[in-house]
């Protein structure tokens, strides 16, 4: 049940929001600082669920990674995001959500033609994590009209051969569910620096 009052109630039983997206929640020093901070530890090649073998997730993924969990250095941003992802959530969707342990720091680098093809991030049947995942977040932290060329993010809402791209901004949050098909086009040039978070919450009833 949503815990606010709209005048709009008819938008709310009527509508399926592929996505939302929020603007301006960090500053220009913000966005540095936490760039700088996901790069203090060094990233590593990412897999896919359901394989460690490089050479197959290569086939469907080709990114750096690194996992940060809440600490008295971070913890100014994690508390920034559960503010949004609640707006978000209750203006939006109307999920019944738990939480987050960790965030990810993903780069895609121009070098590797670095990319992530389409996929979900919702987990079926009985997974290692034991976790539904509900509602996904991407911020980038590289600017796109600066720092890289390509990795255009795009969601699936019906037809494959023409998706939706969404425009990504430096420090723009974008949500969605996280049962939407989305996909990183390759980077061909720099490095595509983001933060992924996944939303969990009780299984879709």
């Amino acid at each position: 049940m949503y815990k606010d009052i709209t005048n709009n109630p008819e938008e709310r039983m009527c509508t399926t929001y592929s996505w939302a997206y929020w603007d301006n929640a960090f500053s220009e020093e913000e966005l540095t600082n936490l760039e700088k901070y996901c790069q203090i530890e060094q990233t590593e090649k990412a897999t896919v669920v359901g394989t460690n073998d490089i050479n197959e997730t290569e086939k469907i993924r080709k990114s750096r990674i690194k996992f940060y969990s809440k600490n008295e250095n971070n913890a100014w941003f994690f508390n920034r995001v559960n503010e949004i992802s609640k707006i978000i959530n209750e203006s939006y969707y109307n999920y019944e959500l738990n939480g987050y342990a960790d965030f990810q720091y993903t780069e895609y680098h121009g070098n590797e033609s670095g990319e992530y093809n389409w996929h979900m991030d919702m987990l079926h049947g009985q997974n290692k994590f034991n976790i539904t995942r509900k509602l996904s977040l991407v911020m980038c932290l590289s600017d796109p009209e600066k720092d890289f060329v390509g990795g255009e993010f795009q969601i699936n809402v019906g037809n494959q051969e023409e998706p939706e791209t969404i425009l990504m901004k430096k420090g723009r949050m974008i949500f969605f569910p996280s049962y939407i098909i989305h996909r990183v086009k390759p980077v061909t040039k720099g490095i595509r620096k983001t933060i992924v978070i996944w939303i969990t919450g009780p299984k879709f009833v």
